[in-house]
C-alpha cells in the first residue's frame, strides 16, 4: 500500500452522501446525519484516496455498515467486504446493500460468496443418496434435502433452517475444497459454488467471511487458482476475528477423519467405476488400520496439549509412520488409475497432500510453529499453527493492496491511541503509518443501561461455582422476566445451567445446538419472554433490538485456558520477549471478548437492559480496572435490588406497552 494525500472532494463527497441535503437524506424518511457516522465515512474516503490502512472501532449504533459502503461505491472501488459471522454477511446483503442501491444515484453490483462447505455438490449428493449410507435417525432430514435440491436456486445450506445445525451426512454432499473436481466435474455448468464465483466476478462488491477470504489468500500462496476476483480494496468487519482465522487458514493439520473421509470416497468411487484391481480395495485395510492406530495413540478424553519430542518418539510418532507408510502404498497404487476418473485423480492428490503434512508436523522442524493436537470424541487433530500472524499478513495480504480498512466494535483494549496496539501487533502493523479512530458510543449507557456483579459468588473455580451460578441465573431471569441472552464460556457450564433451568424456569428456554443458530434467534426475537442460552458463535452476531433481549448475562470473564497449547506456545514465546504474557496477550483477549458478550445488550437508541458478569474477580482484582477502561460508561452496582428495580421501571411485556422488535427506531429510519 502506497501513501499520497487525499484528494480536496473528499468534503463534497461526504456532505453529498450524508448532509442535512444529502442523497440518505432524500431517500430515508426522518433522516438525520450523525457526526460519529459522517467522521467514520470522511476517514474511509480519506484513506482509500490516500491509499493507506484504517483502524475504526465503532460501536453498535454508528451506522459503519453506511459509513464504509456509500463512500466506497460512490468513488468506484472494486471492493470485498469480509465478516466474521454469515449473520452479518446476509444483513448487508439481504438489507443494507439494497438500502444503498436506492440511495446511490449511479447503478452498481453485489453479490455474495460463501465457503465451499455452505454449498451442496450435485454430483456428491447424486452419488450419496444412491449410496444409502444415511443414519436411520437422519432418513427424515436426507428426504427434506431431496425436496429441497428440486427447488433451490443457491445450494446454500443456510436456506436449510429447519433443520438440526449438525447433520452429520451434510459434509458427504457439500462442495469441500478436498473432494472438489473443478472443470472437469460432469455437473460443472450446475455447480452451485461455480454459478456463485461466476456471478461473484461481474459485480462491484462481493461479500464475503473471513473463512473465506483467508482460504483464497492460503490458496494463492499454493500457487493454485485463486477463489476470489481481483480486487484493491478491503473492508474487515468484525476485524477482531482476524488473527484466530489466519491461525487457521496458515496451519497444516492431519486427522484421522481426513483419513476415513479418503477411505469412504475411495470405496465410493471405487464401486462407481466398477474398479477391476483388487489392490485398489486392498489399500483400504490398511488404511482404515492407520487411522484407528492414530486416534488410539493419544488419551480417550477429550483434551487439547502441545505435540512434544517425546510424543513423536512414543506411539503417538510410530502412529503417524504408520500413517504415512499407509498413504505411501495408497498412492503408489492407485497412482497407474489416476486417469480413469476426475475423482480418482482428486484422491490421489488428496493422498499426497495428507502424506507431505503428517510428515511435516511429525518432524517438529518449523521454531515458528507450535506444534500440537486435540482429542474430540472419536477423532484426533494433528495442527502445526504459526506462532505470529502479524509476518503472514505482512507478506502475503498487504501487498496486494492499495487500502485496507479493519472495523469492529472491539479492537480496543485501553485508552488513547496505545489502545490499538494489540490488535496491531497481532495484524503485523505495528510501527506502521495506519489512521486509528476510536469513535464515542452512540448510547447513553447511564440510563439505558445497568451494569450488575454480584459479590457474593465463589469464585470460578471453586467447587460450588456452577451451582451458584444456576441458582443465581434463576433468580435474575424472575426479575428480567425472561428476555435474556446466557453467555456461557464452555459446554458444560451451559448444559450445566440447562439442567437446572428447564425443570423450574416458566419461560421458553433455547439452547444453543437444538437448532441451527439462525432459527433459534428468529425463536427467541419472536417470543418475547423466551431465554436463549449459548457459547462460542453467540458472543457474537446477535442482533436481537428490543424487548426480546433485556438482559445478557457472562458466566466468566472469558481468559483462553494457559493449558490451552496454542495459549501456553504463544506465552512462552512473548516471554522470550522479555514480556509478561499475561499484560500482553491474555487480558486484551478477555477484554475483547467480553466487549463482544456485552455488546448484545443495545443494538437501537431505545433499548435498555441489564448487563450481568457473574465473576466477581472484574471488581476484586487488579486487572479488573482495565476490564472496566475498555467498557463503555455503564453503572455498576453489586445490589440485587438495583436490578429490580432497573426492571419494575420497564413496561411489562403484555402486548400492549412494550417497543415492537419490528417497531421503527430513529436509527433504523437512518438505515443503521
Amino acid at each position: 500500500m502506497s501513501q499520497r494525500e487525499p484528494r480536496s472532494e473528499t468534503d463534497h463527497l461526504i456532505e453529498t452522501l450524508f448532509g442535512p441535503e444529502s442523497l440518505l437524506s432524500q431517500t430515508i424518511p426522518f433522516y438525520e446525519s450523525r457526526a460519529v457516522q459522517v467522521h467514520m465515512a470522511r476517514q474511509v474516503a480519506d484513506i482509500v484516496l490516500s491509499e493507506g490502512a484504517l483502524m475504526v472501532e465503532a460501536a453498535t449504533g454508528t451506522g459503519k455498515t453506511l459509513a464504509y459502503l456509500l463512500p466506497l461505491l460512490a468513488l468506484g472501488q472494486k471492493v470485498i467486504v469480509a465478516t466474521a459471522t454469515k449473520a452479518l454477511q446476509d444483513q448487508i446483503i439481504g438489507k443494507d446493500l439494497p438500502m444503498v442501491r436506492r440511495v446511490m444515484r449511479t447503478p452498481f453490483t453485489f453479490a455474495s460468496l460463501k465457503g465451499r462447505g455452505n454449498y451442496l455438490c450435485l454430483l456428491r449428493f447424486r452419488s450419496f443418496s444412491l449410496g444409502g449410507g444415511v443414519q436411520p435417525k437422519e432418513k427424515i432430514w436426507l428426504e427434506r434435502v431431496k425436496g429441497w435440491v428440486g427447488e433451490t436456486c443457491t445450494g446454500d445450506r443456510d436456506e436449510l433452517t429447519q433443520m438440526p445445525e449438525r447433520l452429520s451426512f451434510w459434509y458427504e454432499i457439500s462442495a469441500g475444497g478436498d473432494h472438489c473436481v473443478g472443470r472437469q466435474c460432469e455437473e460443472y455448468d450446475a455447480c452451485f459454488l461455480n454459478r456463485a464465483r461466476n456471478q461473484a466476478k461481474k459485480v462491484d462488491l462481493v461479500v464475503v467471511n473471513h473463512h473465506l477470504f483467508f482460504a483464497d489468500l492460503a490458496v494463492k500462496e499454493g500457487g493454485f487458482g485463486e477463489i476470489l476476483p481481483r480486487h484493491e480494496v478491503v473492508v474487515f468487519d468484525e476485524a477482531h476475528r482476524i488473527p484466530d482465522v489466519v491461525t487457521t487458514f496458515f496451519g497444516w493439520e492431519i486427522s484421522n477423519y481426513k483419513i476415513r473421509e479418503l477411505i469412504q470416497d475411495s470405496r465410493r468411487e471405487y464401486e462407481e467405476i466398477g474398479a477391476d484391481d483388487p489392490l485398489l480395495y486392498d489399500t483400504l485395510p490398511g488404511l482404515e488400520e492407520a487411522a484407528h492406530r492414530l486416534r488410539a495413540a493419544f488419551p480417550v478424553e477429550d483434551c487439547r496439549d502441545g505435540l512434544l519430542a517425546a510424543d513423536v518418539e512414543g506411539e503417538p510418532g510410530r502412529a503417524m509412520v504408520a500413517v504415512e507408510e499407509a498413504l505411501y502404498h495408497y498412492r503408489q497404487v492407485l497412482e497407474p488409475h489416476r486417469i480413469r476418473s476426475v475423482t480418482l485423480s482428486a484422491l490421489f492428490r488428496r493422498a499426497e497432500e495428507l502424506l507431505e503434512i503428517s510428515g511435516r508436523i511429525r518432524s517438529l522442524g518449523d521454531v515458528s510453529r507450535v506444534h500440537w493436537f486435540e482429542t474430540r470424541g472419536r477423532g484426533v487433530f494433528l495442527h502445526a499453527s504459526p506462532l505470529e500472524t502479524g509476518p503472514t499478513l505482512r507478506a502475503l495480504l498487504y501487498p496486494t493492496l492499495k487500502s485496507v480498512i479493519f472495523t469492529s466494535a472491539t479492537l480496543v483494549t485501553g485508552s488513547g491511541k496505545k489502545g490499538f496496539a494489540f490488535f496491531e501487533e497481532q495484524l503485523g502493523l505495528a510501527g506502521e503509518k495506519v489512521v486509528k479512530e476510536q469513535l464515542p458510543p452512540p448510547f447513553n449507557y447511564s440510563r439505558q443501561a445497568l451494569l450488575f456483579v454480584p459479590n457474593d459468588l465463589p469464585e470460578p473455580n471453586h467447587p460450588a461455582y456452577p451451582a451458584a451460578v444456576a441458582q443465581e441465573i434463576n433468580n435474575l431471569l424472575q426479575l428480567s422476566r425472561g428476555r435474556a441472552l446466557c453467555l456461557f464460556t464452555s459446554l458444560r457450564m451451559m448444559e450445566s445451567v440447562r439442567a437446572a433451568l428447564q425443570q423450574q424456569l416458566p419461560y421458553t428456554l433455547l439452547v444453543q445446538g437444538d437448532q441451527t443458530k439462525g432459527a433459534l434467534l428468529e425463536r427467541f426475537k419472536a417470543d418475547i419472554s423466551s431465554v436463549l442460552l449459548g457459547v462460542a458463535s453467540f458472543w457474537e452476531g446477535v442482533d436481537i433490538p428490543g424487548e426480546s433481549l433485556s438482559m445478557v448475562v457472562v458466566d466468566r470473564l472469558p481468559f483462553a485456558s494457559p493449558g490451552d497449547p496454542l495459549v501456553a506456545a504463544r506465552g512462552q514465546w512473548i516471554a522470550s520477549q522479555k514480556l509478561n504474557p499475561f499484560n500482553v496477550m491474555s487480558v486484551p483477549r478477555a477484554i475483547i471478548s467480553l466487549k463482544q458478550g456485552l455488546g448484545r445488550l443495545l443494538r437501537r437508541g431505545s433499548d435498555r437492559g441489564v448487563m450481568v458478569v457473574l465473576d466477581g474477580r472484574i471488581v476484586s482484582k487488579w486487572y479488573g480496572k482495565r476490564f472496566f477502561s475498555g467498557l463503555p460508561p455503564i453503572p455498576l452496582t453489586h445490589d440485587r435490588q438495583a436490578v429490580r428495580q432497573f426492571f419494575s421501571e420497564d413496561p411489562p411485556p403484555d402486548g400492549r406497552d412494550q417497543k415492537r422488535v419490528d417497531e421503527p427506531t430513529e436509527e433504523s429510519k437512518n438505515g443503521y
